[in-house]
């Protein structure tokens, strides 16, 4: 008996389709397993390179995969230029507003990278403080002391343009603190103590008044005079962790000017 004709023809057809089938799902499935690879592979670079973004920061400390940052002495600081209030201003003050965005990140990458590839910008000169204030679980760095404080010369004439927000981290709550008209004298060749402070600059902000406002903290660690004529002090330690999902500058609420009433030198001792 012979078979029905055309039923060989309609069975290897029905075949091929299945076989096609199947190879047109597992290419789908393999282009997207290696797009998913080379996504996750590109994002791991760019989470490790990029620590200043809080997300990344984030996902870096929650998988304990933060570089511990450096306790720098005199000796093994890294080398930068130094700029002094007049150099501040003219360099920063024409950086649009993308572009200051960009330096602040790379300013801070290269903190939170310990300056491997870049070096920092240091502040130096002289700052009279209108307010200061400890720092909290709501601020960048999340303890020890924060000042705001304006720019002045050598006769005590203030440079309004330029504003510092020094800050001293440390690792446990401390009641040392500035004082509203206390003087910061940052690696001057006119302060009482010739240790230097190498307060590197990690965000510059414009205000509304055409001032500009830098954020600074001190690489030398260690013990800091904050009142040399009372003898206060208080230890810096880098910080642990940082808040980077905190604003910047962080005393941008609570930089209302206050009257000056003391005068102390604040270096380092």
């Amino acid at each position: 008996m012979q078979a029905p004709r055309g039923s060989w023809s309609r069975g290897a057809a029905a075949t091929v389709e299945r076989t096609e089938g199947g190879i047109f799902w597992w290419a789908v499935a393999i282009t997207l397993l290696l797009g998913l690879a080379t996504f996750s592979w590109f994002f791991s670079i760019m989470v490790f390179t990029h620590p200043e973004k809080p997300m990344n920061y984030a996902i870096l400390e929650r998988f304990n995969k933060l570089e511990r940052l450096k306790g720098f002495t005199e000796k093994d600081v890294p080398g930068g230029k130094a700029f002094d209030q007049a150099e501040l201003y003219q360099t920063f003050h024409g950086f649009s507003s993308d572009n200051l965005a960009q330096k602040n990140s790379d300013l801070r990458r290269a903190y939170l990278t310990n300056y491997k590839d870049d070096r920092p910008v240091y502040v130096k000169g002289r700052f009279r403080i209108v307010h200061a204030r400890p720092l909290g679980a709501t601020d960048v760095f999340t303890k020890g002391i924060v000042a705001r404080a304006i720019a002045i010369n050598e006769h005590d004439k203030e440079y309004r343009n330029v504003v510092i927000e020094y800050v001293i981290p440390t690792r446990s709550a401390s009641s040392a603190q500035f004082g509203t008209g206390d003087i910061i004298e940052i690696d001057t060749s006119s302060q009482r103590n010739k240790r230097r402070l190498h307060a590197t600059l990690l965000n510059v902000q414009h205000q509304p008044d055409e001032s500009l406002v830098f954020t600074v903290v001190p690489l030398v660690y260690g013990e800091h005079a904050v009142d040399a004529g009372k003898g206060t002090s208080i230890i810096a330690e880098p910080p642990a962790r940082l808040n980077l999902k905190a604003t910047w500058p962080i005393t941008g609420k609570d930089a209302a000017v206050s009257g000056a009433n003391t005068v102390a030198t604040v270096a380092g001792s």
